[in-house]
């Protein structure tokens, strides 16, 4: 890579410790590799040892790997009572990773993924001719059509000793309205801004990432006014789904409106409605301008790329496993990084197919030269760790680091030397 662009790989010696949710790993992973990460072409050894409980285990374990996506290219069954470590070998002849699974009665753990040729993963969804072009488009026609509208209210029932919050929210297309909440410390500023939007789900009610001497913004998705309680918000979070669904035919509101235009994914209005919120701290005296961080991970590190693409004013930004990736990989039979797309229902998946690319993280990352560093585990199947290292490798940036951990699935990492970087100015 060039420039000051790295990767890396962070393990305990090559003990690759599964990550299988709530539940302790029955099994761990070595390999030859002293991270984990192979060059295209090579052969990976791989050891799966198996820990006291689980030579309880009854009955053989079905053991293989494949591609994440379709393509088993390894498997055999084993008695591990038998056969307590066992292992095998696997190549890949073009650049992507294997992901190693065991079932046994009672269980199934998806315990990591081995990486060909970590550099050399691109995206493979197509980047429109008038991408940057449509955005631009896009935002200053908001500007023409629609007045920002935007409201700050008190919200004295979260207010700190040392710190003031307050609701925010900014008017979009469609009459509608994109809602925050702000978290500013009391005392002269200006001061730095640490900007995030939460991962899938209700969203949240509360500042995060809250530091000493920082504003916290964080702003929802959804385009509904926070809930007071979190009970409140849920129910309001099921009736905006609810209707989602309804008006497009499609279960989940991450799959909604891809099929109808470029306009109608619930993220192009909610992307611009974040970025009138932006304009508008950046020009307040709380506010120091020249300091605005973004942290999110999940939903929210695919908005990252979104929002240091397109807002182009961060100082630095800090993504953990970003969803929204390479949504259109699977049409070359690699494992998208979202499945966004892949799980639309079949008379929408053509149309969604057009519309995806203007949504796609990777694409927004390509226009990124904002100082930027990715945190992604290699066991992680929320946000397949192909799409965030395609994302990775096509980010603009000269001043890059990628973190892939592996055993590691869909968890924050705290307190990490990216965090620490993120906020040393």
């Amino acid at each position: 890579m060039s420039g000051n662009a790295k990767w890396s790989a962070a393990l305990s010696g090559a003990v690759l410790s599964a990550a299988c949710g709530a539940a302790p790993s029955q099994f761990s992973v070595q390999t030859d590799s002293a991270n984990g990460c192979y060059s295209v072409g090579a052969t990976a050894t791989v050891e799966v040892v198996v820990k006291e409980d689980g030579r309880k285990l009854k009955g053989p374990v079905e053991a293989w790997a494949d591609d994440g996506w379709t393509n088993v290219v390894w498997r055999r069954s084993v008695d591990v009572a038998k056969e307590p470590s066992f292992k095998f070998t696997l190549t890949r002849a073009t650049p992507g990773t294997l992901r190693i699974h065991l079932r046994g009665e009672g269980m199934r753990e998806k315990l990591d993924r081995v990486v060909f040729g970590v550099d050399e993963i691109r995206p493979l969804t197509p980047f429109p001719d008038d991408f940057e072009s449509y955005w631009k488009g896009e935002r200053a026609r908001l500007e023409r059509e629609v007045p920002a509208a935007l409201e700050k209210e008190p919200a004295p029932d979260l207010d700190t000793p040392g710190r003031e919050v307050f609701r925010v929210s900014a008017a979009t297309f469609g009459g509608g309205r994109v809602y925050g909440i702000m978290s500013v410390p009391k005392g002269e500023g200006p001061f730095p801004v640490c900007v995030t939007v939460p991962g899938a789900g209700a969203g949240q009610i509360t500042p995060s990432h809250a530091r000493a001497g920082w504003i916290s913004l964080m702003i929802n998705i959804h385009g509904f006014p926070l809930g007071k309680t979190k009970e409140q918000q849920k129910e309001r979070f099921e009736a905006w789904k609810a209707a989602l669904a309804r008006e497009s035919g499609e279960p989940t509101y991450q799959r909604f409106g891809f099929a109808a235009g470029r306009d109608k994914p619930i993220y192009h209005d909610s992307i611009l409605g974040m970025v009138r919120i932006l304009d508008w701290l950046a020009k307040e005296p709380c506010a120091d301008a020249s300091r605005f961080v973004y942290l999110g991970g999940s939903q929210g590190g695919g908005y990252g790329l979104y929002l240091t693409s397109l807002w182009g004013r961060f100082a630095k930004s800090l993504i953990f496993y970003p969803n929204m990736c390479d949504m259109l990989a699977y049409r070359a039979g690699r494992e998208p990084g979202s499945e966004h797309i892949s799980y639309q229902t079949p008379e929408h998946r053509p149309a969604a197919e057009q519309t995806a690319p203007y949504y796609d993280a990777c694409n927004f990352a390509r226009l990124i030269r904002t100082p930027i560093r990715m945190i992604h585990g290699l066991s992680d199947d929320n946000c397949n760790t192909e799409g965030g290292i395609a994302a990775f490798n096509a980010l603009a940036s000269k001043d890059k680091s990628l973190l892939l951990l592996p055993g590691v699935g869909h968890t924050w990492q705290k307190d990490t030397e990216f965090e620490r970087w993120l906020f040393s100015f």
